[in-house]
């Protein structure tokens, strides 16, 4: 298990295959489809990565100091707030029509879809190296 990348790494690849495949995802919608697709895959996939960063934010702030143990409720309140401020844009972007639905979908799918992929790939490797 010492092989395995460090937690700072893991993140680091995972937003750098977040930013890959949100380029290739607005590139691909752009050339393919329209540029309001586009968009929409640009919209929802800053939308994400934008409360990604900020969880991810939140989440060092809190744990940062070894020997204290944040409040359980501060937690709780902040990352629903996170949540909450999320999805009042998602809400507001999809019931004003500014961009096309399954494309802002596409969009905010990135993340999730670039965590799976470092993670399969962190198992290929697990499973190369003899690990269990």
């Amino acid at each position: 298990m010492g092989t395995l990348l460090s937690d700072e790494r893991v993140v680091r690849r995972i937003q750098l295959v977040n930013v890959i495949l949100l380029f290739f995802g607005v590139l691909g919608a752009a050339l393919f489809f329209s540029i309001r697709d586009a968009l929409g895959v640009l919209l929802g996939g800053a939308t994400v990565t934008v409360s990604f960063q900020v969880m991810k934010w939140q989440l060092r702030r809190a744990f940062q100091e070894p020997g204290r143990t944040p409040s359980k409720g501060v937690l709780f309140v902040k990352y629903y707030l996170r949540f909450l401020g999320t999805m009042f844009l998602v809400f507001t972007v999809l019931y004003y029509g500014w961009v096309d639905p399954p494309a802002f979908l596409a969009g905010l799918s990135v993340v999730m879809v670039s965590i799976v992929l470092v993670a399969i790939q962190e198992a290929v490797k697990m499973v190369m190296r003899g690990e269990r």
